[in-house]
């Protein structure tokens, strides 16, 4: 990671001096009173994203040397000299239309295995993450998005860079090329300064590749942080709002600037809920952007789920505060915004067609109930039309968790009669949770199948679940091969921070993580699961 902390807003003066400063106009409170001239404040793009190279430099420095270790290390293969060696840090001038063009033929394939690591990357990556078909109405995000852009760039342009870095980053999960994650940093270094400078360029600044990249370098940045176990910083994710805005009308010239569009609001949304931020007045200004022709089901949850990022931010400080019990009015007022919220998100399953809906399987009643018990939880395992849809359901069912998590903890702070409506509504929340921790575990074999390692390629021995009838289809193997934990990582740890599930549910749960850890070589992404969710009192327990 090179994200240094929160970025100050404070005047150069204050800065350097490393005191407060209060940013009033035209000059602040600390160089007036010690009669200093105030140099003002920095633009908005200065402080969401800023050059970092002294930060990216020592990284980067550090990545090289184990970059060129370990491929120094790495068996050549036939043919193979270091005399033709690619100098490090440099991707062969190769032309990204000629890689789109073989990539939509569904030839995308390292053309040998001389070729340098960057290039296998950038291939693997387009054919295991983009190049894969997926339904119309489960787009919100972007990858999408990245092959058009893709093929009339540069291979030195910002864009190209951005790809290679996240390319770097992601494949580096499998055992084999694990020297990947070592030299991503040198190319994520290189597409900081490159996106600097375009987003003070009047033209670049609102060009779809200059977006696109910035949301390839919060990609990068969440799959680091996933690996190393730390919370993302939301840097990125800043930036690419604070250039939404600036873009204005350029948002909705075309269908994929409006996707673009879409996705920037569905990570910051995402980014929000995890760090309970409240995200009411940047979904205004993204709405207000937003063509009213770009609608579906998933673009529909991001919307409704960004008043769940507000009631979080609203009660997680009351809830919370160790120095201040909340008294009765603010638990109650908690619980009336919760309920009012969940009434919302209610709604979008209402909006989600049939070929949305899971079907049971029974692919792995042949196993054995030992081993089943590893893959399987309670003998559920549903099918969804792919992985893509697979994830927008886990959303909002992360989503409704976060509610009932609210709800139970303001109402195990009142002091409840046994007979009182709200300690029925306490019974409800968790048979809710129940229900919907289930849902979530109904997916893990659907996500993950039987693997166990290898990263994000697909493996012949693994089986996936099927509807009986038909085979799994190679793309769908493709994308939970390498999606398939990514797109479990939150929704898991938000499950597992359930409190009165069956016995064992919670252990199983954790394995899976450690499974998902296992598979991508991260770090386990969730400690002490219930430390941070006080117990209701249950009068009559679950129902």
């Amino acid at each position: 990671m090179v994200y240094g902390g929160k970025p100050s807003a404070g005047c150069k003066n204050c800065r350097q001096r490393k005191i407060k400063c209060d940013e009033r106009k035209p000059a602040c409170t600390q160089c007036t009173n010690t009669g200093r001239v105030c140099p003002g404040y920095a633009h908005l793009f200065d402080l969401v994203l800023r050059d970092e190279t002294e930060s990216v430099s020592r990284k980067v420095q550090r990545g090289k040397r184990g970059g060129l270790k370990a491929v120094a290390e790495a068996p050549r293969t036939a043919g193979q000299s270091s005399g033709g060696q690619q100098p490090r840090g440099t991707v062969p001038p190769t032309s990204n239309s000629a890689i789109a063009t073989t990539a939509s033929s569904g030839l995308f394939l390292p053309r040998s295995f001389q070729d340098p690591p960057e290039q296998q990357a950038v291939n693997s990556f387009f054919t295991t993450y983009i190049l894969i078909p997926r339904h119309p109405y489960s787009r919100r995000g972007y990858l999408d998005c990245l092959l058009p852009l893709y093929q009339n760039t540069r291979h030195d342009s910002l864009l190209s860079l951005a790809t290679t870095a996240i390319a770097l980053a992601v494949q580096g999960a499998s055992p084999k090329m694990r020297h990947y994650r070592d030299i991503s940093p040198s190319y994520f270094g290189k597409a900081l300064v490159k996106t600097s400078r375009a987003i003070r360029d009047p033209v670049e600044s609102v060009k779809d590749e200059t977006l696109m990249a910035i949301l390839l370098l919060s990609f990068y940045e969440r799959v680091l942080a996933v690996a190393e176990a730390k919370q993302a910083s939301g840097v990125h994710d800043t930036g690419a709002v604070a250039v939404v805005r600036h873009r204005g009308k350029e948002n909705g010239k075309s269908e994929l600037s409006a996707r673009l569009l879409l996705a920037v609001q569905t990570q910051v949304v995402e980014h929000c809920i995890q760090t309970s931020a409240p995200f009411g007045k940047i979904s205004a200004d993204l709405d207000s952007l937003r063509p009213n022709t770009f609608d579906n089901a998933a673009s529909r949850l991001t919307s409704l789920s960004a008043s769940v990022s507000d009631l979080l931010a609203f009660a997680n400080p009351i809830l919370r505060n160790r120095n201040e019990f909340p008294s009765r009015e603010q638990l109650n007022t908690i619980i009336d915004y919760a309920t009012k919220v969940e009434s919302q998100l209610s709604t979008w399953p209402d909006c989600v067609i049939d070929e949305w809906w899971w079907k049971p399987s029974h692919t792995f009643d042949d196993l054995p109930s030992h081993e089943r018990k590893l893959f399987v939880y309670n003998r559920r395992v549903d099918i969804y039309h792919d992985i893509w849809v697979a994830s927008v359901w886990n959303s909002y069912r992360s989503a409704v968790l976060m509610i009932q998590y609210t709800v139970l903890q303001a109402l195990g702070m009142l002091n409840l009669p046994p007979l009182s409506a709200e300690a029925t509504r306490i019974v409800s929340s968790i048979n809710k949770v129940q229900e919907i921790v289930d849902d979530i575990c109904g997916t893990v074999p659907f996500n993950l199948g039987t693997k166990t390692f290898g990263g994000p390629s697909d493996r012949k021995e693994v089986r996936y679940p099927d509807d009986g009838t038909t085979k799994p289809s190679n793309d769908y193997r493709r994308s939970a091969a390498g999606l398939g934990g990514w797109f479990l990582a939150e929704p898991l740890k938000t499950a597992a921070h359930a409190i009165s599930l069956r016995e064992g549910q919670q252990e199983w749960i954790l394995r899976q993580i450690e499974r998902i850890q296992r598979i991508y070589t991260i770090k386990n992404p969730i400690e002490n699961p219930t430390s941070s969710m006080p117990t209701p009192s249950c009068p009559g327990g679950r129902g």
